[in-house]
């Protein structure tokens, strides 16, 4: 039809059933940008992947702890140099002082992280 909506949530299964192409943002920036696919299905930002580590499961065993994002949020007033993330950032390292370019990963999937190529394979539960 020729029309677009803009979505803002913190609800990925919202995105993952209404949308074809996500933009993840923190502290105003963009960390990752792509299709919906390939974002859910190869996460390239720290962030992206604290996000989808954190949702419920069916097959998690009842009462157990939810994976979080440690740290605090940056404060508006007082947002870091570099990457925005880095303060809760489990593989930040002294380049992440600098902000780090908008990279491909693969065709229309972009990430915003200096050390995405490194990162281990992160096993997304069905």
């Amino acid at each position: 039809m020729g029309m677009a909506i803009v979505l803002i949530t913190h609800d990925l299964g919202v995105i993952a059933e209404m949308c074809d192409d996500v933009v993840v943002m923190y502290a105003g920036r963009i960390a990752e940008s792509g299709p919906v696919d390939a974002l859910f299905s190869h996460p390239s930002h720290p962030y992206t992947r604290g996000l989808l580590n954190s949702i419920p499961r069916l097959s998690t065993a009842r009462k157990s702890r939810l994976n979080v994002i440690e740290g605090m949020v940056p404060s508006l007033a007082d947002l870091p140099s570099g990457c925005r993330f880095q303060n809760r950032c489990p593989y930040r390292i002294d380049t992440c002082l600098r902000q780090p370019p908008l990279e491909e990963v693969t065709p229309g999937h972009h990430v915003a992280c200096h050390r995405w190529r490194e990162l281990p394979p992160l096993p997304i539960p069905s």
